[in-house]
């Protein structure tokens, strides 16, 4: 089933490499901040109030990470079996994710 710590858990070891990527526990649920996009010079958050949230939110995150490393902080575009390789990476932590 899906769940807040679940993900979290999932997601751990990405969440301890990105610096740019911080996950904080807020009244309203659990935000996460994206203070530096690898691709971009901003900062976003999303209030993630379900498990579903946290879990569409962390994913493409650590989907465009990937390439950030893959690429050397995108002094190069990734190929097209790189990108095929990093989504279905993406889609095997999702699918942790839903486990039990």
């Amino acid at each position: 089933m899906l769940s807040f710590e679940k993900v979290l858990e999932v997601f751990g070891d990405y969440l301890a490499q990105d610096k740019a990527c911080e996950v904080l526990t807020t009244s309203r649920g659990i935000m996460v901040v994206d203070w530096e996009s690898c691709k971009n010079n901003w900062v976003t958050s999303q209030l993630c109030p379900t498990p579903k949230k946290l879990l569409s939110v962390l994913r493409p995150s650590y989907e465009e990470y990937q390439g950030y490393l893959l690429t050397d902080g995108y002094k190069r575009d990734l190929t097209d079996q790189e990108e095929q390789d990093i989504k279905r990476m993406g889609e095997e932590l999702a699918a942790r994710c839903k486990e039990s």
